[in-house]
């Protein structure tokens, strides 16, 4: 079953990044758990939005005073994880494709990395001997 695509803010992506590492106490439960939130580099205001939006979409769970990832909560993480490197890597093959008449070796050597042919060892040996 794939994942529904979700689109969210940049405040609620973090938020689901820190959850994902280990649970947060809940926001509303007072000064000691604000304290934590912010000493993980959280906005206890957004996090206190963002924990009722994740929530209503299955992201996130309130729990005896916690507050943690779902396992959908952790595959939207990771999808979007895979997706921003696979963008990435789409640039960087996008930049070799730009200097290939200039620097055909750097194009080939970058080409055989991106598509698992060759070692970063390998790649930059061959630049070097100029194949």
């Amino acid at each position: 079953m794939p994942l529904p695509r979700l689109v969210l803010a940049d405040s609620q992506c973090r938020l689901l990044a820190e959850l994902v590492l280990e649970q947060l106490p809940d926001p509303a439960e007072g000064e000691e758990a604000e304290v934590v939130i912010l000493a993980r580099g959280l906005d206890v205001s957004e996090v206190l939005r963002d924990v009722q939006e994740l929530g209503f979409l299955g992201l996130a769970l309130r729990e005896d005073g916690a507050v943690a990832a779902t396992d959908l909560g952790a595959a939207i993480h990771y999808q979007a994880l895979h997706e921003a490197a696979e963008s990435r890597l789409t640039d960087v093959v996008r930049l070799v494709a730009a200097v290939e008449d200039d620097h055909p070796h750097l194009t080939r050597a970058v080409r055989q990395l991106v598509q698992g042919d060759v070692t970063l060892d390998q790649a930059l040996a061959s630049m070097d001997r100029g194949i």
